[in-house]
């Protein structure tokens, strides 16, 4: 177990069951309970990448049972690498998305507030909701047929998405059928712009809180974002600098600079050896799945004053060619980066880019034919991904 202070604990997250999906909900062992000094329905703070608060439950030993469906198995790189063994939050989906835990170890910290912060959360009056100006023209009406109660006694802040039903009669109208035949009832989502009382982090939803809308872009819907847009670009520093790790080649090219965040943007280049045995059985080859291996970084930076900037989040995208039979290897490339919510210091002379670890996310693809589709129509289904995990740090320095 990773103890921050005496009043917070770091767990590994998991989701919890549907029937409180729209709640903003976590729920934890007793023991952990008593040792944070939590009594059941407090208000806590959740914080993966970004920030959220929840109502804190005591988790049964039934709702540890169903987390072992989302274990993911993680192959340790390093010889001497020690495993920790986190204890359990089980998150309703509102609370994993907007607090934005690791994709891939899913960590995050837990954190008992003080009374005078949870007496500070109001009720919110207003809160405005971001829509999209032709979802008008293809549901008519639909902001009149809008099903708020289950958002009633949720905990909400700016930027988080927000997910609710339609009115029956409305739903049942603009039923939706996929193409294997199944019926999908439409749902309401949406993105909070603002709420009132203003100047506050977070309000809770009422049942006299009032809804108002407002027009955004459409790419403001595509991703829930943890960090407010990046502002104008002060400076992109170069980086020359390569790694070998494992089987991947690290290339690091730029650190951009903005007015309120920074962006370290590196590409990968991954060669995976197939064995003789594959290669020779075409049988075997054929039928062999196509392995991506998506690699993820965690990095911080650190100046020459004595700063320190980890706070942020690895992306990237990119492919596998496939096996490639002439030589003798699946070949992967991926560009990547990592967001910093903060900038760095004008004044600073010198910084040191720290790679502390390296994941390698292994996804298998299977063919297979699942009943809703026709024989005809083969798809692909991803099987559980699993994690190869290799320890730093590795360190360079970049004068300025």
């Amino acid at each position: 177990m990773s103890s921050d202070t005496d009043n917070s604990i770091t767990f590994s997250s998991y989701l919890l069951e549907n029937e409180d999906h729209c709640k903003t909900i976590i729920k934890i062992e007793p023991q952990y309970m008593e040792k944070l000094g939590i009594n059941e329905g407090d208000i806590v703070q959740v914080s993966g990448t970004d920030k959220a608060v929840a109502f804190c439950f005591s988790s049964s030993q039934i709702d540890l049972e169903k987390t072992k469906q989302q274990d993911i198995q993680i192959e340790y790189l390093n010889p001497s690498h020690k495993e920790i063994e986190y204890p359990k939050m089980i998150m309703s989906s509102l609370v994993f998305s907007n607090a934005c835990p690791s994709k891939r170890m899913r960590l995050a910290k837990l954190e008992k507030l003080t009374e005078n912060f949870k007496d500070a959360i109001p009720e919110a009056d207003v809160i405005t909701l971001g829509t999209v100006e032709f979802t008008e023209k293809t549901m008519p009406n639909y902001k009149d047929n809008i099903d708020f109660s289950p958002l009633f006694g949720r905990l909400v802040k700016k930027k988080e998405r927000i997910h609710t039903s339609f009115q029956h009669d409305f739903a049942q109208k603009h039923q939706q059928t996929s193409r294997g035949g199944h019926s999908h009832t439409p749902k309401f989502s949406s993105l909070i712009v603002d709420a009132k009382p203003e100047d506050k982090e977070f309000w809770i939803v009422t049942k006299n809180t009032k809804f108002e809308f407002q027009n955004i872009p459409f790419s403001e819907f595509k991703d829930k974002l943890p960090k407010p847009e990046s502002l104008s670009l002060l400076r992109v520093i170069p980086i020359v600098k390569k790694l070998h790790l494992h089987d991947t080649d690290i290339a690091f090219s730029s650190l951009e600079v903005f007015e309120n965040n920074m962006k370290l943007s590196w590409y990968t280049h991954q060669r995976i050896k197939l064995s003789e045995d594959l290669l020779s059985n075409p049988s075997k080859f054929n039928d062999m799945p196509i392995r991506m291996d998506s690699p993820e970084l965690t990095i911080q930076i650190k100046d020459d004053l004595g700063n320190v900037y980890s706070d942020g989040y690895s992306g990237g995208g990119g492919g596998s060619s496939g096996p490639d039979p002439t030589s003798h290897e699946m070949i992967s490339n991926y560009s990547g980066g990592y967001v910093f919510f903060s900038t760095l210091d004008p004044n600073a002379k010198e910084i040191t880019i720290v790679v502390n670890e390296i994941a390698w996310a292994k996804r298998e693809r299977l063919r297979d034919h699942p009943p809703s589709v026709p024989p005809n129509m083969g798809t692909m289904s991803a099987s559980h991904h699993k994690l190869s995990v290799l320890e730093g740090p590795w360190e360079f320095k970049i004068s300025l």
